[in-house]
């Protein structure tokens, strides 16, 4: 099969990149302008998003309201009939960096083509700093970067490895060394991630900050089959590290004592090494209901009367925030960055501790003067969590490093 379709395709791009190049270079020689341009690894936006791709599309699209900064997203080197496709809209103004080769025949040789293209063209596309929301660079990317920050979110596979799975395990350990050693500057989403990177690595301090993400909530409204009246809520998807089978067992002591006759809602997909858990989603006075989107789970939300999050190790917790937005009272483990997150607004709870869990959600039930607390606490606790401002602090770390010499 020809290639030339595909190579016209690839020249013609790197012709116009090449012209811009010159264009740019005459400014900042003139002293016209210099805008920061900033390179984004979007590969969390090829699958549904889910925690880092959320956190990359509001930290993406308020980044691209700073007029100083030029965006240019970079993904895979090409897109063809088979895709990949993108799950997220993105910013008008930000560039995306890909060899559209859509309607053309392809052989074997264009994929090695078009990636050996796209390191060209990245170079040629002259990015300042090069950002990465998911803990370290793809190779190609890394290969243009002559400045780079990365976003740790947390250390699981530190702290806990026999909660991961190995192979998720395994290129976590190659990667995250390469990319500590590498990167000009680390994000960490909490101070807990922040202190749990520097035990386990040796990076420079100065070089590493804690940027708390932000909170966007939906109005709740949508209809949800199969809600009970009264209940406590649990979000999350079904793995170890969240650590469900304390609460299923804290339940069960409410049940057995007579002291709560709602229910429990577990909202969340089953993830791996859960089996042991399924069977007891079926016992009496629970409720499983899988994956929602977020209009139907912020039904969910406003209308328990609890919120728990017993999690063993969290690098940040945007349920426990969540809930604390849309007015519901909150019970998390005292575990990684949770009482950083909760603050004063959240009760507190050994995860280990069935029996302290059951005596913290006995006193939320039974007093509604300090749920009452509770709730407007947890309010303005949320609201100091915000996009905008995670955005500035980011970027400010970004013109730091581009900066530097």
């Amino acid at each position: 099969m020809s290639l030339v379709p595909t190579l016209d395709a690839v020249v013609h791009t790197l012709g116009h990149a090449a012209a811009q190049r010159m264009r740019r270079s005459f400014s900042v020689a003139a002293r016209l302008q210099h805008r920061l341009r900033i390179g984004i690894d979007i590969r969390p936006f090829y699958e549904p998003l889910t925690g880092v791709g959320w956190y990359l599309y509001f930290l993406l699209h308020e980044l691209a309201k700073h007029e100083d900064v030029d965006l240019l997203l970079l993904g895979d080197a090409r897109v063809t009939d088979q895709g990949p496709h993108l799950h997220a809209d993105v910013p008008s103004n930000a560039e995306l960096l890909v060899f559209d080769l859509r309607g053309q025949p392809l052989s074997r040789a264009s994929r090695p083509l078009t990636a050996a293209a796209y390191v060209a063209w990245m170079e040629l596309a002259g990015c300042d700093v090069v950002f990465g929301a998911n803990y370290f660079l793809p190779r190609l990317h890394a290969a243009i970067a002559r400045r780079r920050v990365v976003t740790v979110h947390d250390l699981t596979f530190k702290r806990f490895p026999e909660l991961l799975q190995k192979e998720t395990l395994e290129n976590l350990h190659r990667e995250m060394q390469r990319e500590i050693a590498t990167a000009d500057a680390i994000v960490c989403v909490s101070e807990s991630t922040r202190r749990d990177l520097l035990h386990f690595y040796q990076a420079d301090p100065a070089r590493v900050f804690a940027i708390h993400s932000g909170l966007v909530t939906h109005p709740a409204g949508a209809p949800v089959d199969g809600l009970p009246s009264r209940y406590v809520l649990f979000v999350s998807t079904i793995e170890p590290r969240k650590n469900l089978g304390t609460l299923l067992d804290a339940f069960e002591m409410l049940r057995a004592s007579g002291t709560y006759d709602g229910s429990l809602v577990v909202v969340g997909k089953i993830g791996w090494k859960s089996q042991d858990i399924v069977h007891r989603l079926r016992r009496p006075g629970i409720v499983h209901l899988d994956y929602l989107d977020a209009a139907r789970l912020a039904t969910v939300y406003r209308r328990a009367e609890v919120f728990v999050m017993p999690s063993i190790y969290e690098g940040f917790g945007f349920p426990l925030l969540e809930a604390m937005a849309h007015g519901v009272p909150t019970i998390a483990a005292r575990s990684s960055s949770l009482p950083e997150i909760g603050g004063d607004a959240t009760l507190y709870f050994d995860p280990m501790n069935a029996a302290e869990l059951a005596a913290q959600l006995r006193t939320l039930l039974a007093d509604r003067a300090l749920r009452e607390t509770m709730v407007t606490r947890g309010r303005e606790r949320a609201a100091q969590f915000r996009w905008d401002r995670a955005a500035d602090e980011t970027l400010e770390v970004l013109k730091r490093v581009a900066g530097s010499e």
